[in-house]
């Protein structure tokens, strides 16, 4: 089951300021409903990679292929800039190259008939994969294996296996918080973060009629994490696990938020997602949205070397 919307042990712990964290977000989504500001781009950096994948299913007449496409790339936009990232793969012509990457039969045939790694090498140039994101490729086989033998080679009788149910979508594919690789015989890769944007992003662009979409919630991450630590709407005052925080505190708290205030668990990720990636650095802090709530900047360093949120490293903003 996800988890439970009532405010639990952790979220009194760490003293949620739930009115703060609505002031923050109901200023986030004015931002995003302004266009003004770093929202005045593209803040849906996903939109045009979708948009060229529907075309080619359409032009080969193959209704898998998007989703298919969408499901498989999703683990890399993990630790890296997801605009750049899509930005890179967002090219209909290279698409086209490498198309059959997307198609478990095909890839998989590729592979066997070339064992020295003709799938590894055509995902790395077309992925071209930065970080911490290059460990997506250790799954990317595993994947294709499940999704051509267990569903057909498309994700959508994966999605009827779980009663096209949204709720259901992210149970199977997280199977449990931080369950290691081994203890997944199915999906690979997709955790709390990934699963629920996904999903959220099958709904967002209509490409799946999945029940209950609005019930997964909000997939946080460090970007939206941060913003509500520098807005005090979480008060820590020393080093917390990551996965406390956007687990355990935060993906409960948006939930409620959410139902209490008529809130888009998708409008209320992208507002928060853009500032976090975009908004936070000296340059553009007076173009935020919640700049008047904001009192520092976190570092990523503690996040990135050992999973932790530390609010006493503030990196190279605070307000006086």
């Amino acid at each position: 089951m996800l988890e439970s919307a009532a405010l639990g042990i952790e979220q009194q712990r760490y003293q949620i300021d739930k009115d703060r964290a609505k002031s923050v977000i109901e200023k986030a989504l004015a931002g995003r409903e302004a266009r003004t500001g770093f929202f005045a781009t593209n803040f849906q950096p996903e939109k045009p990679f979708i948009e060229i994948a529907q075309k080619y299913g359409i032009q080969t007449n193959n209704e898998a292929f998007c989703l298919n496409a969408l499901f498989m790339t999703t683990p890399f936009v993990i630790a890296q800039n997801t605009g750049q990232f899509f930005n890179r793969i967002t090219d209909a012509k290279l698409l086209n190259d490498y198309a059959w990457i997307f198609d478990p039969s095909t890839a998989i045939n590729e592979t066997t008939s070339d064992p020295n790694g003709v799938l590894r090498k055509a995902c790395l140039d077309y992925f071209r994969p930065a970080g911490y994101s290059v460990n997506a490729l250790g799954q990317w086989m595993h994947n294709l294996s499940v999704l051509n033998e267990k569903h057909q080679g498309d994700i959508r009788n994966f999605f009827r296996e779980c009663e096209d149910d949204a709720v259901k979508v992210v149970d199977a594919l997280v199977v449990r918080p931080r369950a290691k690789s081994s203890e997944k015989t199915g999906f690979r890769r997709y955790g709390p973060k990934l699963a629920r944007l996904f999903v959220q992003w099958v709904n967002q662009y209509e490409l799946y009629v999945l029940k209950n979409s609005g019930e997964v919630g909000v997939p946080v991450d460090f970007q939206i994490a941060r913003v509500l630590i520098q807005t005090d709407a979480i008060p820590l005052s020393e080093p917390v696990q990551a996965h406390t925080i956007t687990h355990k505190v935060l993906l409960p708290m948006f939930t409620e938020l959410c139902n209490e205030n008529g809130f888009k668990p998708q409008e209320v990720s992208e507002a928060l997602w853009t500032i976090g990636s975009v908004g936070c650095s000296n340059r553009r802090h007076e173009d935020c949205p919640v700049a008047s709530l904001c009192n520092r900047m976190i570092s990523r360093n503690p996040y990135d070397r050992g999973g932790m949120f530390d609010p006493t490293d503030v990196g190279r903003f605070k307000k006086q």
